[in-house]
């Protein structure tokens, strides 16, 4: 059985109006990654998905003025992550060496992630072409063949490889046809 003490928890870091400005325009995840020097495999969450469809840009925010690091980081990534001009603070207790990160469970962070899927769901439909926003298919262009809904089953073709992948669909953004596929 699972020990509970094991779950993932989050940090989480109250941003500033430069923070959510790069929210919405899609570059905060790389930003705070350069600026803490994150692993680019250490779990971020940005409760924002910004894509552009037929023209234009669509935002949707399930929870505006945040976003979420994995904890387990050390004390000087801590710092550097509260030290940069898109995040106001880290919300901690205390103060000095007192001062207590507090986190928020996993199951509150996929709460929310349900939430922006449940947003962006509704530009989901099938046959709809769609891009992988992370994980190891990041960047890949698909089609929608059949949805769920916390998933959809995404027909991916490359050069050498076609496959059918079930994909959260919190991780798709509608492109638009014209747009040039990654492969």
């Amino acid at each position: 059985m699972a020990d509970a003490r094991d779950e993932t928890t989050w940090m989480v870091l109250e941003l500033t109006s430069r923070g959510d400005q790069a929210a919405e325009e899609g570059d905060l995840e790389p930003l705070l990654r350069k600026q803490a020097s994150l692993d680019h495999a250490h779990p971020v969450f940005i409760p924002v998905a910004t894509f552009f469809h037929q023209g234009s840009r669509t935002v949707f925010t399930a929870m505006e003025g945040y976003a979420f690091v994995a904890s387990g980081v050390d004390y000087n990534t801590q710092t550097k992550l509260g030290n940069n001009p898109y995040v106001k603070r880290i919300l901690s207790r205390g103060r000095g060496v007192r001062r207590v990160v507090e986190t928020v469970p996993d199951s509150k962070v996929q709460e929310i992630r349900q939430e922006l899927a449940r947003l962006i769901g509704i530009e989901i439909h099938e046959g709809a072409r769609v891009r992988i926003s992370d994980g190891p298919l990041r960047g890949i262009t698909g089609k929608v063949l059949e949805l769920t809904d916390a998933d959809a089953a995404v027909l991916i073709e490359m050069r050498s490889i076609r496959t059918i992948r079930t994909i959260p669909r919190f991780l798709l953004h509608p492109v638009d046809e014209d747009e040039p596929v990654l492969v």
